[in-house]
């Protein structure tokens, strides 16, 4: 059941991991593919290589609710790219966050990310990157970043006819990563987004045709 309301939630957390990679077993990822391949184009970037939505929820994900639509915005100091600007995304669709599948999903990051669901507002980006023969993809345009909540976690649902797509995790911008992975379907990766900074390279074409690479971003 989806119910709409707003909420003015304010979570305090003591976070005491920097990351924690997970795999995501005993879920069909196949019953996203048509929500992904109905994606839009996100219309705050150049190119036409990333499709988005954004919704806010907030309860227990067998029994969440969506919270109204509203703009989706960052600060300069965590986004250089699209920071002070209110980015108005489409909403996910009812038929995606009524499967049992994405409610897991949303109930694995709420488990592995310690978050109290009655009070902490969750948002989902669900994102597809694109690459194609004349255009390449890329999942972090604004480069190494925060995102400027207590949590990030980063759900693969699905690699197609690509190359790259490297999950980086760093205690500073300058220094080396002390995580690097090509994050496979089913995986997911949650980030203290207090403590580091996170960057994915872009993608190119493993082979003829066009190349995706589709996850969600839970953010709490």
């Amino acid at each position: 059941m989806i119910r709409n309301f707003e909420r003015l939630v304010y979570p305090i957390q003591n976070v005491d991991f920097d990351y924690k990679l997970q795999r995501t077993a005993n879920i069909d990822f196949s019953v996203f593919d048509p929500f992904f391949a109905n994606l839009p184009l996100d219309p705050y970037i150049q190119g036409t290589f990333r499709r988005r939505r954004f919704s806010r929820f907030a309860g227990p994900p067998d029994n969440f609710s969506r919270l109204p639509h509203k703009y989706f915005e960052q600060s300069l100091s965590v986004n250089r790219l699209a920071g002070g600007i209110k980015r108005d995304f489409p909403e996910l669709e009812d038929q995606l966050v009524a499967l049992p599948q994405f409610q897991m999903l949303v109930a694995r990051f709420v488990d592995f990310s310690k978050v109290d669901p009655e009070t902490a507002e969750i948002g989902i980006h669900q994102i597809r990157i694109v690459a194609s023969p004349d255009e390449v993809g890329e999942p972090a345009p604004e480069g190494i970043h925060k995102d400027g909540f207590d949590f990030v976690g980063i759900f693969c649902i699905n690699r197609r006819n690509l190359v790259g797509a490297e999950t980086h995790l760093y205690e500073e911008p300058s220094a080396p990563p002390i995580f690097a992975k090509e994050l496979q379907p089913g995986e997911f990766v949650l980030v203290n987004d207090r403590r580091l900074y996170h960057f994915t390279s872009s993608i190119e074409l493993a082979g003829a045709g066009e190349g995706t690479r589709d996850v969600f971003v839970m953010t709490a």
